[in-house]
């Protein structure tokens, strides 16, 4: 039997619909969610605009495991005390086949520029690309990493910023490897990869083989807040996960950065922003630029001491 998921969704105002995302980023498979904006347009369907009255729906998955019921079940309570502050309808669901899920994903998942030069193209999409674009090929399968979250267009745009030629880079919760390829892509010489979910691992090699990259990089099965190597050191860190995963793995994540090396840290809700960025300036680092898009909030910090 092929592995099934449950899709769920809601609709909610416009100034719910950030809390409600935030609400099923922590609980749906891998932080992904995808956000419905209503959109009014003329008859002739010129002037498009979003439509600010209208409900936004807001749509995640959960795997089809023993703990699902669980998982509703909290989902359902944190959509209820977010309906005394707001309009929030009905929690839907709707079970779905593997194969169903990976097309639904598709669906909100176009070509995708970012920054000057990176673009991100799904795999099943023609682009025809510039001389000085830096296509992505990608597949997320059941990988969370597409580009199109605030947290991870944050890390891309640093990449961008930063110089990486000749660099050792560590993903520490690489996902579908969009960071690791960027790296790659932009001059980094050699990646080390991190990632704990045995099927995120199997797109992971699938997505760096399809562009090219996957003999610069070493893929590691592997829980960042217990299994980084102690003696290996990078002069870049990239981590877009959680920030209790953040704040968990922080001593291990700074150890891995050389004295004077960067660290991206990504994924983080704003209401907890505050708590990561006072682990790691313990730690011996100092913040250099902040990023924001809604709720969530990437920082990038400096390791200034050993």
């Amino acid at each position: 039997m092929r592995p099934r998921w449950i899709e769920v969704s809601v609709e909610a105002d416009a100034e719910s619909a950030d809390a409600v995302s935030e609400l099923f980023a922590r609980f749906g498979y891998q932080q992904g969610v995808a956000v419905f904006h209503p959109v009014a347009q003329d008859a002739d369907g010129e002037h498009a605009t979003i439509d600010p009255a209208a409900p936004v729906r807001i749509v995640t998955y959960l795997p089809l495991d023993e703990r699902v019921d669980e998982t509703i079940e909290a989902l359902r309570r944190g959509l209820w005390h977010l309906g005394q502050l707001g309009t929030v309808g009905e929690l839907r669901l709707q079970t779905i086949a593997e194969e169903d899920w990976q097309e639904a994903w598709k669906q909100h998942f176009p070509v995708t520029r970012i920054g000057r030069r990176l673009v991100i193209r799904p795999s099943w999409l023609p682009y025809d690309a510039t001389a000085a674009d830096l296509v992505i090929d990608l597949d997320p399968g059941m990988a969370f990493g597409t580009g199109l979250h605030p947290t991870t267009q944050h890390c891309l745009l640093w990449l961008e910023e930063l110089e990486l030629a000749g660099k050792q880079v560590l993903d520490a919760g690489a996902g579908s490897g969009i960071l690791s390829i960027a790296a790659l892509k932009l001059g980094a010489a050699h990646v080390t990869a991190y990632e704990i979910d045995p099927v995120a691992v199997e797109v992971l090699r699938e997505n760096l083989a399809r562009n090219g990259v996957l003999d610069r990089v070493s893929v590691r099965q592997a829980d960042v807040t217990r299994d980084l190597d102690a003696h290996e050191r990078f002069d870049l860190v990239l981590a877009n996960i959680v920030a209790r995963v953040l704040i968990e793995a922080a001593p291990r994540l700074v150890r891995a950065a050389r004295p004077g090396a960067r660290l991206a840290l990504s994924g983080i809700i704003e209401q907890h922003e505050e708590a990561v960025r006072s682990r790691f300036r313990a730690l011996g680092t100092e913040l250099l630029d902040r990023k924001q898009d809604g709720d969530w909030v990437s920082l990038l910090v400096q390791r200034t001491r050993p």
